[in-house]
């Protein structure tokens, strides 16, 4: 499988156009999100250099990127095996250091353990951390809890004091271990934590993160029911209600309503993450006072990277 990812990932046409926009008075804007898992490759042991990340980035024209499990670093002793041994801490500097002379000149990290990175071009208004633990039973048998960056970006120009030109993105990574069987886990009161906070969000909202979660309706029958053996081996359910629960704040996943896609078929890519499933998904909301376009045409049906802790088998990285 691992072999299948790689020769997938050689297959991506890049640079990816424009989508074209229908009036004068629409913005596009184009995010990419990727799991780096620490830039470590896809088994967590081989160091990766940024020079092919930095590439991509380079030729994808994104406004914003969101890199999930991307740690400043330097590796601590209480870092998990094989992160802590490999983890290339001046290949992170160097893709931070290039990203910044590519333009993206506001870098934000979340507060936590499994760090995102928010790279943009876009010029900070506000931002916020928020824990996502706090509000479920679990959080004491957790080896790691999970937080989220949130950043009001302002894309007009310079004196644009108004709030026309604004953006507001969430970067998070929601937990690996779902703890129950059901909807009632984890990832859902991450999502309930968040959803409370975003309610109050400035302009449209973005929500673009590694969710570790499979949706039902991006698979047919057949394929549903390796992954379902799949997460039942890990001990993980089949709906976390994660996907539920954002549309019942009015979220709608970018999947689902993209005019275009760089993939055939089905609604989400054919896959994300090198187990041959879907589990990175970008929500949005649009705003009362303007409306965000949602064109999926330069999401990546595909994604680069590894597993996340050898003891346990899961999801791993992806973009």
């Amino acid at each position: 499988m691992r072999r299948l990812y790689r020769e997938q990932l050689k297959t991506v046409q890049l640079p990816l156009p424009r989508a074209e926009t229908s009036g004068s008075n629409e913005q596009m804007i184009r995010i990419l999100q990727w799991n780096l898992n620490c830039l470590c490759g896809i088994d967590g042991q081989h160091p990766q250099s940024a020079s092919e990340i930095l590439k991509l980035v380079e030729q994808s024209t994104a406004d914003i990127l969101l890199f999930q499990e991307a740690p400043a670093g330097p590796a601590q002793t209480w870092w998990y095996e094989p992160w802590r041994s490999s983890f290339p801490f001046r290949e992170m500097r160097r893709l931070e250091d290039q990203l910044r002379k590519m333009g993206y000149t506001t870098q934000l990290r979340s507060e936590c353990f499994s760090q995102t990175l928010l790279c943009s071009i876009f010029r900070v208004r506000e931002m916020q951390h928020l824990s996502l633990d706090i509000e479920h039973s679990f959080r004491y048998q957790m080896d790691e809890e999970r937080n989220a960056l949130h950043a009001v970006l302002h894309f007009g120009a310079k004196e644009d004091q108004s709030d026309d030109h604004i953006i507001s993105v969430y970067a998070t990574h929601f937990h690996h271990e779902n703890f129950t069987l059901d909807a009632q886990g984890v990832r859902r009161s991450e999502a309930s934590v968040l959803l409370k906070h975003a309610e109050h969000a400035k302009g449209p909202v973005l929500v673009a993160s590694d969710f570790n979660q499979a949706r039902r309706q991006d698979y047919d029958e057949e394929e549903w029911k390796v992954v379902a053996a799949g997460l039942a081996s890990v001990k993980q359910p089949e709906d976390d209600g994660v996907h539920q629960l954002f549309t019942e704040h009015n979220f709608r996943c970018a999947y689902d309503v993209a005019r275009q896609r760089n993939w055939p078929i089905s609604k989400a890519p054919p896959f994300t993450h090198w187990t041959g499933t879907t589990v990175d998904y970008p929500y949005v909301r649009s705003s009362a006072k303007r409306r965000l376009r949602r064109n999926g045409e330069g999401s990546f049906g595909w994604a680069q990277a590894g597993g996340r802790r050898p003891s346990k088998p899961k999801q791993a990285g992806h973009v």
